[in-house]
């Protein structure tokens, strides 16, 4: 058989070819192949070492308590215990103190056991999803109980049961005896017991976390839901064993008798611990601060620390982690020695220490207030009205306005961001446009969002992306209508400009806060403020901000593919200085990095983001701006992962993922800051215009991709948009042809 040789362009070979895992296919390519046996036995070898390449990646590594891991490597877990639990044995605490036989507490046709600890912050979550559970199914002989960790008060359970306004029954499982026969790790980790005791399921409550610290932007699976009606409508679970993410369930193990040798040198939390705490964690695990638990005492130290380390280890704590070989403004990064400390007190018992011979710590700032140093604020921006968050869902972002509308060009030395519930903002990017373009990004957008749930409600607009308006040209003279400013993530004050330079707000602006919402289980509202620190005293610094966008070019991500890589390149216009950078991309990058090559071949890393996390992005300013010569090359990449293994992935399966601006699209679009002595380019090209086209592109052949736009050749010449089908399948004419390069928002407003 003879294969011909001919262009592939078929869109069904396409799809088939990058759905695969592990595969590079370079489509709308001629494919070139051999013919005969030769073709078909070169095909077959490789085929071979595909799967057996698959099967090696498919093998789950060894998973710490807690830890979970995507949904495509849940499949090889072990089985469920055969010997059904001893109920009568088996007791638990009651509130009043009273120990309860299990069996007694148990349901006439199924019991689910949650373990939980009232601070793990994934137990908040869970906890409203726990009570709508309870209260649907109690009616069919259900039965949840909430059993608390070894070590648990009364007191604990009381305050856990009134803030999280839960009903069903809660216990503490003291000793840990039934941890122990259910060979519970994590909490919150879900036991279903049919009418015989017997384990049904165990596992997660749903898939919001795959994995811990990384939030599923699609949650596809309610495993104790689905688990819990396979059980009492009597047929054999679908899902039986998932993994928990969470919170480890800590054994305390005896410690180890301390040598009078020993005393002196050994790490203890006062001395050695408390220190680094202070430095890196305190400002945010504190109380009334972002943290979900505080990190003040030993006593915290030693309940949290384990699953501290971990996540440190893994590059998700402290968040927004970036390296370069320029010094960052309050860069957050335990050193190799800190992260051994911590290692060492772990596994020596954590010491307490004498608290009366450990260093003074330093008192934490009050991040209730304007950031005291800089003075009163010069103006001071409300919030119209407070944002209500909703107990449970997804998490929310939304575009606050802060009306300024100023007469003229605002010179600003300083900008802070004030939340008044920091347990929920998680961070917000900050940056102005024109008055009347946020007026009518409110008109249009101002609606709920796709995220919205019970309970949400507020001011502000939602945006697919960042933008949600449109792009307005420069100034004359080169000043950009539309910037970011800076940015607010927990444990940081005031954004400091560069001491020769401001940050510039055109006349006739607003400022613009997109809040990134965080849920905490409970239903909460929070009135944000912003602060502006002006330039008063008359000087106008030598120098002008400038912010360029530096975009790296592709077209699509295929389904699939692990390690992706996307790069770009800038050349320096003009002598100037860098400030800052702000690395930008959206949910499938896994890691970015920036280098600038000056023209005489010297080279520094701008920065690395070794663990890219679109929820932690900010920007980052040097200490001292690095001077970039005329000629500076700036080099920059991303790896973006868009396979199934990968829990931040917005679609389960894969699918193709085109540039767009959409948080389900992707892009690569750091900015930096720059200062120079005159505007470095008069023509306003500070990037945004390429990208902007490349986004027209990518819209257009993501909708020929998905057959969504039909076109016809109109008498005149011109190619039109004619027709939609929609996701049932259904053709739609538009009511009037539309031209290609509309956004999509312009013909889904034409279907009927």
């Amino acid at each position: 058989m003879r294969i011909p040789r001919k262009p592939v362009y078929s869109k069904r070979v396409i799809r088939h070819h990058a759905a695969r895992e592990n595969q590079f296919v370079i489509t709308f390519s001629p494919q070139f192949v051999v013919s005969g046996k030769r073709c078909i036995w070169k095909v077959l070898c490789v085929s071979v070492f595909l799967l057996l390449q698959e099967a090696a990646f498919a093998q789950i590594q060894p998973i710490q308590e807690g830890e979970g891991a995507p949904n495509a490597q849940q499949s090889h877990l072990d089985h469920l215990p055969e010997t059904p639990i001893a109920t009568s044995t088996l007791t638990l605490t009651d509130p009043s103190g009273a120990l309860r036989p299990l069996s007694e507490c148990s349901g006439s046709s199924a019991t689910v056991i949650v373990f939980l600890y009232a601070t793990c912050p994934l137990c908040q979550r869970v906890a409203p999803v726990l009570e709508k559970l309870w209260k649907e199914k109690q009616s069919r002989g259900v039965q949840i109980l909430g059993v608390f960790t070894d070590g648990t008060s009364v007191a604990d359970l009381e305050k856990f049961k009134k803030d999280y306004s839960v009903s069903f029954p809660l216990f503490v499982d003291n000793g840990g005896k039934l941890a122990s026969a259910l060979s519970a790790t994590t909490t919150p980790e879900a036991f279903v017991l049919d009418r015989d005791a017997k384990v049904r399921y165990m596992g997660r409550i749903n898939d919001l976390y795959q994995v811990r610290g990384v939030q599923s932007q699609t949650p596809v699976r309610e495993d104790l839901r689905e688990a819990l009606s396979d059980v009492v409508s009597g047929t054999a679970v679908h899902l039986p064993r998932t993994l928990a993410v969470g919170c480890a369930i800590v054994r305390q193990d005896p410690l180890p008798a301390a040598t009078p040798a020993s005393q002196e040198s050994m790490i203890t939390y006062h001395k050695d611990v408390a220190p680094i705490l202070r430095n890196h964690c305190m400002m945010c695990h504190s109380d009334g601060n972002a943290g979900p638990f505080t990190l003040t005492s030993y006593d915290d130290a030693a309940d949290w620390m384990k699953t501290g380390l971990r996540e440190i280890k893994a590059g998700r704590m402290p968040p927004a982690q970036v390296e370069s070989d320029l010094v960052i403004r309050n860069a957050n990064t335990l050193s190799a020695e800190e992260l051994a400390t911590l290692e060492s007190w772990i596994k020596s018992g954590k010491p307490e220490g004498d608290e009366n011979s450990a260093p003074p710590l330093a008192p934490l700032p009050d991040f209730s207030k304007f950031q005291e140093d800089l003075g009163p604020p010069d103006i001071i921006l409300e919030q119209g009205e407070p944002f209500h968050l909703g107990p449970m869902g997804s998490d929310v972002y939304r575009h606050l306005v802060f009306m300024l509308n100023n007469s003229a060009d605002l010179r600003v030395r300083a900008i802070q961001l004030l939340p008044s519930n920091r347990a929920i903002v998680h961070h917000a990017l900050i940056g102005y446009l024109p008055h009347s373009e946020a007026q009518q990004a409110l008109r249009d957008c101002g609606g709920p969002g796709p995220s919205f749930t019970v309970g949400d409600q507020g001011p502000g607009f939602w945006a697919r992306h960042g933008v949600g308006f449109r792009i307005p040209p420069p100034r004359p003279d080169g000043m950009p209508l539309i910037s970011f400013l800076s940015a607010y993530v927990p444990g940081t004050s005031a954004y400091m400009a560069p001491s020769d330079a401001d940050f510039i707000i055109p006349a006739g602006s607003d400022l613009i806060a997109q809040m990134h919402y965080h849920r905490t289980g409970i239903q909460a509202e929070d009135s944000t403020r912003i602060g502006l620190w002006l330039r008063k005293d008359g000087t106008i610094p030598p120098k002008q901000m400038s912010i360029r966008f530096l975009h790296g070019d592709f077209v699509v991500i295929p389904a699939g593919i692990k390690n992706m890589k996307v790069s770009g390149e800038w050349a320096v216009p003009e002598d100037c200085m860098i400030a800052g950078i702000a690395p930008h991309a959206h949910l499938l990058a896994r890691s970015m990095d920036a280098t600038a090559i000056l023209p005489d071949q010297t080279r520094f890393t701008i920065a690395k983001v070794p663990h890219w996390q679109y929820e932690w992005q900010q920007p980052y300013f040097f200490k001292e701006p690095r001077f970039l010569p005329k000629g500076t090359k700036i080099r920059f990449s991303a790896i973006y992962d868009n396979s199934a293994a990968n829990p931040k992935n917005p679609f389960s399966p894969p699918r193709p993922i085109f540039l767009g601006e959409s948080t389900t699209d992707e892009m690569l679009l750091p900015w930096l800051l720059l200062t120079a002595d005159k505007t470095i380019d008069p023509k306003g090209n500070s990037g945004f215009p390429e990208f902007g086209a490349s986004v027209i592109r990518g819209n257009l052949l993501r909708d020929l991709y998905t057959d969504h736009l039909p076109f016809e050749v109109q008498p005149d010449g011109s190619v039109l948009r004619t027709g939609a089908t929609t996701g049932d399948g259904k053709y739609y004419r538009f009511k009037k042809p539309l031209d290609p390069t509309l956004p999509p928002s312009a013909y889904e407003d034409q279907l009927p």
